[in-house]
């Protein structure tokens, strides 16, 4: 694996991306990668335990070319139960991603224990496999990085199914936390919806993950499907799962990639 101990480095104050960090179309970051790096800098920001990331969207307004980036967090809206947060990445003064967070007051509830079923089998026993098949040719990058462990792959009827993981920390020597690491692997579920009657290829635009609880483990499950028009423009869905449960959902918003 090439130039793989973290997806990203700091240098002279800046993130820099790595190899690893980089998607299959140029000399570009994954979608992915930024969602996490987006993450932390929130969950940095926040000197509130109990206040708990319920939804992140991260619009990918430009490309992100594989040079340094900034930053900034900044509060939209204070608040005891609940807070706004806007994050954005810039590099070289040009805004390229806008994030936006949900931060809520965590509560105690009486009542019966939530379902904790998970509707297919888990990661353990099945072979590591790549998110996108190899034959494609593909340019190395965070797509080969990421453990998949496939249940029904993109050639599946109406749902896809896989446990993912992301063996790689951000930056060096830091752990990744669960926010991190479903930002990161959210963006890979129009890669990984079926492929369906209408192929574009496709691509998404933004990334954003409702949660109620922080994944545990190191294996996150996905059920998928992408809901596509002859328009070019759809949307892909997931269900989101750890081994104890149900965690949240994600979605994107997708359009065909027309090269050239």
């Amino acid at each position: 694996m090439r130039d793989a101990e973290s997806l990203f480095r700091v240098e002279d104050g800046f993130l820099v991306p790595n190899e690893a960090s980089g998607n299959p179309w140029g000399e570009l970051t994954g979608g992915g990668p930024v969602a996490g790096l987006i993450a932390r800098a929130i969950e940095a920001a926040n000197d509130d335990p109990d206040l708990f990331v319920a939804r992140l969207t991260v619009d990918l307004m430009r490309p992100v070319p594989r040079a340094p980036l900034s930053i900034e967090v900044r509060p939209l809206r204070t608040g005891k139960r609940l807070q706004v947060v806007r994050a954005t990445l810039t590099q070289d003064g040009t805004l390229c991603t806008n994030a936006t967070a949900h931060l809520l007051r965590r509560s105690d509830l009486d009542g019966p224990e939530p379902d904790t079923s998970v509707p297919f089998t888990g990661p353990e026993g099945i072979e590591d496999r790549t998110l996108l098949p190899p034959e494609l040719g593909l340019r190395w990058g965070v797509h080969d990085v990421m453990r998949v462990r496939w249940i029904d792959d993109q050639s599946a009827t109406g749902t896809s199914r896989a446990w993912m993981s992301m063996p790689l920390p951000l930056l060096p020597d830091e752990p990744l936390s669960p926010l991190s690491h479903v930002a990161i692997l959210a963006d890979a579920i129009s890669a990984a919806s079926p492929v369906g009657p209408l192929f574009g290829p496709w691509i998404n635009t933004d990334v954003s993950i409702h949660l109620h609880r922080e994944m545990r483990g190191e294996w996150l499950g996905f059920e998928m499907r992408r809901d596509v028009q002859r328009t070019g423009i759809g949307t892909a869905h997931a269900r989101l799962y750890d081994t104890r449960g149900p965690i949240g959902t994600a979605q994107e918003t997708v359009m065909v990639n027309q090269l050239g």
